[in-house]
């Protein structure tokens, strides 16, 4: 019985405040959509995969050169995000980030027992991350021989040929959601605090939820009471 109450109480309180609920929620919205389409810059990414395979010179594709590709792989991870490469690439492009700030823009990654390396560039243009991960792919390759002494790395597809490159932020559907979540969770916490400190007292109901006791009678407004003897001491 007091869970259905409380319920109704609820609903009740809810009902009465629904457009200060709405409002807030609306205004959250607008605000959010506003600062995603004309506040943030638009962010795009762009890959590029390079395949880690045996030595050209040995001629034998056997299990135990993939196995050893494939133990190179986090090694040459580690090349491409090293300021050996990313500071030709910066030079390359004249790029005004440090190798450090490159380096963030930059993920490296791969399928496990893959001996594919996929580069993935975040940029505020989608030529700007093509031509990043496309100058990595490169140098990468040519600075792999001079460190690692052997020739098995190459370039399986550019990042300017690639279909998928994309804006990855900010996403509008995503923002404009949760700005309109935040806005109805800003009213209903202002208008369940608003009920729950207001002790004020306006009829039968109230006297009973506030005071705990019971009521025996009640009053007509007294404005109009007033004005209605006035009225009759005038006529009189």
């Amino acid at each position: 019985m007091g869970d259905s109450v409380n319920l109704e109480l609820v609903l009740k309180i809810i009902r009465q405040n629904a457009m200060v609920i709405i409002l807030f929620t609306v205004i959250s919205g607008l605000m959010m959509a506003m600062v995603t389409f004309f506040l943030l810059t638009p962010r795009y990414e762009a890959e590029t995969q390079i395949l880690v395979s045996q030595p050209e010179s040995s001629g034998i594709v056997d299990n135990q050169n993939i196995e050893t590709s494939l133990q190179l792989v986090n090694t040459y991870r580690d090349i491409i995000l090293n300021p050996i490469v990313l500071g030709e690439v910066a030079d390359n492009l004249s790029l005004e980030q440090s190798t450090g700030e490159l380096s963030e823009q930059i993920t490296v990654s791969n399928e496990d027992q893959s001996q594919i390396i996929t580069v993935s560039v975040v940029g505020d243009s989608l030529n700007e991350a093509a031509g990043i991960a496309d100058e990595v792919a490169g140098v990468f390759q040519e600075r792999v021989i001079e460190i690692m002494n052997v020739d098995n790395v190459s370039v399986l597809a550019s990042a300017f040929m690639d279909a998928d490159t994309e804006q990855v932020a900010p996403q509008p559907v995503l923002n404009i959601t949760a700005g309109l979540v935040a806005g109805l969770m800003l009213g209903l916490a202002l208008v369940f605090t608003k009920a729950f400190f207001d002790k004020s007292v306006r009829n039968e109901e109230d006297v009973g939820k506030h005071l705990d006791i019971p009521v025996i009678g009640s009053i007509d407004k007294f404005e109009e009471r007033m004005e209605a003897g006035n009225g009759n001491e005038q006529r009189s």
